[in-house]
């Protein structure tokens, strides 16, 4: 459930686009970072670097507890992708609001 503060809903994480722009990067990311890890070569080991990285900080909080298999390290990413763009859909509806 939403809740409404100042005639804003502050529920979704897909309300404004900057927020929708994020989680369609960071969904593209961890796509690709699948489809490279299943594919048998050496260097991809450190495909993982680059979606944990547009996730950071809230992925490394998270990947720091110790004894996470793959599916852990993929629920982290989407789970942080979602926090992230929570927070940017506050930080922009708030700098929306000043500039009216």
């Amino acid at each position: 459930m939403s809740s409404v503060t100042g005639g804003q809903t502050l529920g979704a994480p897909f309300g404004t686009w900057p927020a929708r722009l994020y989680l369609a990067v960071s969904a593209a990311l961890i796509v690709w970072l699948a489809v490279v890890s299943s594919q048998p070569q050496g260097d991809a080991s450190f495909a993982a670097v680059i979606p944990i990285l547009f996730t950071a900080p809230t992925s490394l909080l998270a990947l720091a507890i110790p004894g996470g298999s793959v599916a852990w390290m993929y629920a982290v990413l989407a789970a942080s992708a979602v926090a992230n763009a929570w927070l940017i859909d506050l930080v922009w509806r708030r700098l929306s609001s000043r500039r009216g």
